[in-house]
């Protein structure tokens, strides 16, 4: 009886921190102006408009979770210039893969829709097709989002 103990209390201390990991994540959510999207059409929709940081994660990753709350505060500070949109991989999986991801959080930013496909803000602040010089693996600060929105922005008002 004993040996069950500390097996039952590790099982039930993982799924308090996975519980609370969740919660976090739709509070970032519901708290913000990030879109959940699901198709490429209404990716396409908001890069018409405005550059889109994308952040493609799933809801069990831990790096994703501790991302949200970033995502979501540059949501509000950028809401009328920029868009930031997230892609779940359990619900979008097809949209995911398009992006040829292959470790989440995988995070860019989409200045415009070109006949040869996505332009992106590479992280260097200049902008190519080639996603590979302007995305972002893992966990990253709120600044190397804030300095590739802020050029998509320019290049944005330097070619409408």
């Amino acid at each position: 009886m004993n040996k069950l103990i500390l097996p039952i209390i590790v099982l039930i201390s993982v799924f308090f921190i996975v519980a609370g990991m969740t919660g976090d994540n739709r509070e970032a959510m519901e708290n913000s102006a990030i879109i959940e999207i699901t198709s490429s059409q209404e990716l396409n929709d908001l890069v018409a408009q405005r550059p889109v940081l994308v952040e493609i994660g799933a809801d069990w990753c831990p790096a994703c979770s501790s991302q949200k709350p970033i995502m979501a505060d540059i949501s509000l500070e950028y809401e009328g210039k920029a868009a930031v949109v997230y892609i779940n991989t359990d619900n979008a999986g097809s949209l995911a893969s398009s992006f040829n991801i292959y470790s989440i959080p995988d995070s860019f930013v989409i200045v415009e829709n070109s006949e040869n496909g996505y332009v992106y803000m590479g992280v260097d602040g200049q902008v190519t097709t080639d996603r590979n010089y302007a995305r972002y693996i893992g966990l990253t600060t709120k600044n190397k989002f804030t300095d590739l929105l802020d050029n998509a922005i320019e290049y944005r008002k330097s070619v409408d």
